[in-house]
């Protein structure tokens, strides 16, 4: 099958395995959230429906969307484009910490001439929203910088399906 046309505008969504993790964390949190309920307690239930309801939302709502020469996020908290011809530079990489409790985090960072740049957790979408992504940039000497740590050159690999060094 050939490649779309660079004019074509892809949409990709959150994959089905983080919609089904999606859904089995939104089930166990609405699990809490009865049992608060029957016990009473008004607190521990919206402590555990309000993640509940984010997480379904989040997922939901997440989408990249590759038209000919921007690229579209839109997440939970709001939409972001950026022009390809105005990102100076992209790099993927895979940080660890507390907050992701030791886990590799994918994440992809674009960063326009002006303005914030835009970090994009990978984890949900699509691989092939990534080298589709690769792909566009590359006319405009773009090329995805990998960090140089044992996650980020493994997502690497795998993203691209690269030869091990």
């Amino acid at each position: 099958m050939d490649a779309p046309a660079p004019h074509t505008a892809q949409h990709y969504r959150a994959t089905p395995a983080a919609r089904i993790g999606a859904g089995v964390l939104a089930a166990l949190l609405l699990a809490l959230s009865a049992a608060g309920l029957r016990g009473g307690s008004l607190g521990l239930a919206l402590f555990a429906l309000v993640p509940a309801a984010l997480l379904v939302a989040g997922v939901w709502r997440l989408r990249l969307t590759l038209e000919a020469g921007s690229l579209e996020v839109r997440t939970l908290f709001g939409v972001r484009r950026i022009a390809l011809a105005q990102v100076a530079r992209a790099w993927l990489s895979a940080p660890r910490g507390l907050w992701s409790y030791g886990r590799a985090v994918p994440m992809l960072g674009l960063a326009p001439r002006q303005g914030p740049p835009l970090v994009i957790g990978l984890q949900a979408l699509p691989a092939a929203a990534l080298v589709e992504l690769g792909r566009r940039l590359a006319p405009y000497g773009v090329r995805i910088e990998v960090a140089d740590t044992p996650a980020a050159r493994r997502l690497a690999r795998r993203i691209w399906q690269l030869p091990r060094r």
